[in-house]
């Protein structure tokens, strides 16, 4: 019988080793004959092996004294067997179980003096109805039927039996993926460019039902996926879930750099976090899930917006570059001209110069793909700068990301055939008209005002790339049929962060600050002569010597502009023309003009502070 045991106990701690709860159940209680016995002892100890959350498998040793009738010796046994049992939870604390064992037991008592030793097989069956105080603890009360058999004969004995027993349940290791079956379902896989936006848009849904056979509440459930997620982030709480019920919740995650090395298409093993609180104790479940991901590249063109993420200002290499061109860009700035225009006119020269090149890219041409629900490839802006060349929207990626590096707003409108960058100009929707002489081929809206480069004819240059964009943004705002796209970058960027891919080396080498310098400042000169000239134009037609002055003070007309305000009375004008003597350093006739404009109107803010302003010269 001891080999029995032994074997039997050996199987049960070796399934212990890989399971998740065990229990432990002491239950002392009275046997109860059918016949020739008086009522006696009887002990059980059994250890069990949870499984499938409603059935045990496990061991159990027992031992009962019972006295014959009229012998005054006591017969006692020792056994030990398997058993087997189910159960289930009606109410959070309501047990209830039945099982059976069945195993080998031996009996000694002295008759005549004699010590009398035998042993055979023995079976049971009990019932019972527990209360459970917590996880760990349940008291339950039990009742069966032994039967000790002996040969052949009728049984030893046999009866009933009787007790009240404690039931402790613990885990054999630190964590469970007990308590909760999960699974997860994704209509597509992740995009490596969408990090940040996946910790408000779901990747996939949860399916999660509870196995715990009670009600659970607070339940917090989060993701993690190593070094590939930056935080455990969470995806939901749900109050209360119901035994054996199921709910889905959307999977949200915090991803870190580390996914943007995906280089091809493949999956990540990830783990769902579940905390909650079961029967007054807080509880944490694991469960692993794959999570399928595409190559950092990968884009698709069903919303556009989304390109903003490749729009990167904070990508290292950018920013020097970036800082590299807008250093000297400063150093062009001309009084009245728009310093967002000399900036992008200084950073399109330096793309072109560079010598990175509009290349088709014959897997996925941007011709094709931006109007396909079809899985683009696009590259980061580094990339675009290291390989020296890309598609139309790569290019514009890495325009934009030069632009915004330094801080020069940006947006962009993706055409059929050009993929056309806007530039915000950081000026009100009234100004537009002082830089422009024709403001029908620039993008207006409540607060700003954009105009555009041609990406397609940026080899051309900045002059030709912005007057195309010009014609084409006119061209479909006069058609009342067509409709025109277009998504400013800061806005996008509340959904759509930007992605910092960064690390790569290439052969890209900068142009020269002459080089740069050369080409932009002709082109600045060249929308002067233009734009401003014909602003300028417009301004005398309006008769306005206030007008005229400011369209004069832009192209650097100083003397012009003094006598066009001077013409005038209005408070405006005046200390216009006291700020057109401060441009010239003439602090003393400065300080006059604003003085005049106090004794005109003594709480003139802005004469106060050109006062005070010539009093520090």
């Amino acid at each position: 019988m001891k080999k029995v045991f032994a074997l039997a106990l050996s199987v049960f701690v070796s399934c212990s080793a890989f399971a998740v709860d065990v229990s432990l159940r002491v239950t002392p209680g009275l046997v109860m004959p059918s016949e020739n016995y008086e009522t006696g002892f009887m002990g059980i100890v059994q250890g069990d092996l949870d499984l499938f959350g409603f059935m045990t498998a496990g061991v159990e040793g027992l031992f009962s004294t019972v006295k014959p009738e009229g012998v005054s010796e006591s017969l006692n046994i020792y056994g030990g067997g398997l058993g087997l049992g189910a159960y289930f939870y009606p109410l959070s604390r309501l047990y209830l179980g039945v099982g059976g064992s069945y195993g080998i037991y031996s009996f000694s008592t002295k008759l005549n003096g004699e010590t009398k030793n035998a042993s055979d097989m023995y079976y049971r069956g009990y019932g019972e109805v527990g209360f459970r105080f917590n996880p760990t603890v349940t008291v339950n009360a039990v009742g069966g039927y032994n039967s000790f058999n002996i040969s052949d004969n009728d049984p030893l004995l046999k009866g009933m039996f009787a007790g009240i027993g404690t039931k402790i349940n613990f885990s054999t290791g630190k964590k469970s993926s007990g308590g909760f079956s999960v699974s997860l379902e994704q209509t597509d896989a992740a995009f490596p460019i969408y990090m940040s936006a996946y910790r408000n848009f779901p990747i996939g849904t949860l399916t999660i039902r509870n196995t715990e056979g009670a009600d659970v509440t607070d339940v917090h459930v989060s993701f993690r996926a190593g070094k590939y997620t930056a935080s455990t982030y969470k995806s939901a709480v749900i109050p209360k879930l119901r035994k054996y019920k199921t709910v889905q919740v959307p999977l949200l995650a915090d991803f870190s750099q580390e996914i943007l090395r995906f280089t091809e298409d493949g999956k990540i093993l990830g783990e769902v976090v579940i905390e909650y609180n079961f029967l007054g104790s807080k509880k944490e479940s694991v469960h692993s899930v794959v999570l399928d991901v595409y190559n950092r590249n990968a884009f698709m063109w069903a919303d556009p917006a989304a390109m903003a993420s490749f729009i990167s200002p904070d990508t290292p290499e950018i920013q020097e570059f970036a800082k590299y061109v807008a250093g000297f860009a400063r150093n062009n700035f001309k009084t009245g001209i728009n310093r967002n225009l000399v900036i992008a006119a200084h950073m399109s020269e330096a793309v072109r110069l560079s010598k990175i090149s509009i290349e088709k890219d014959e897997s996925s041409p941007y011709e094709e793909y931006h109007r396909q629900m079809t899985v683009d490839s696009i590259k980061y802006p580094l990339q675009t700068m290291n390989m020296m060349g890309g598609d139309l929207d790569e290019i514009g990626i890495l325009l934009a990301s030069c632009l915004e590096s330094v801080g020069v707003g940006t947006g962009y409108i993706p055409l059929d055939d050009d993929m056309i960058v806007l530039v915000d100009m950081g000026i009100k929707p009234t100004g537009a008209g002082n830089n422009f002489t024709d403001t029908s081929g620039l993008i207006i809206d409540s607060e700003k005002v954009y105009f555009g480069i041609s990406v397609k004819s940026l080899p051309k240059g900045f002059t030709r790339a912005r007057k195309d964009a010009f014609n084409t943004i006119k061209k479909i705002l006069s058609d009342k049929e067509a409709l025109l796209e277009f998504y400013d970058t800061h806005s996008l960027w509340e959904v759509y962060s930007p992605s910092v891919y960064t690390g790569s080396t290439g052969i890209f080498t900068r142009p020269s600050q002459s080089q740069i310098e050369k080409a932009a400042v002709a082109s600045v000169d060249e929308y002067i002569n233009t734009e401003i000239e014909g602003v300028i134009v417009n301004a005398r037609k309006s008769g306005d010597p206030n007008k005229i002055g400011m369209a004069l003070v832009r192209v650097g007309r100083y003397s012009e502009a003094k006598n066009e305000f001077a013409k005038s009375n209005s408070i405006q004008a005046m200390n216009n023309l006291a700020n057109v003597y401060l441009l010239e350093k003439n602090y003393n006739a400065a300080r006059a003009q604003f003085e005049r404009v106090l004794a005109k109107d003594p709480e003139n803010k802005t004469a106060k502070k050109g006062v005070e302003k010539c009093k520090s010269f």
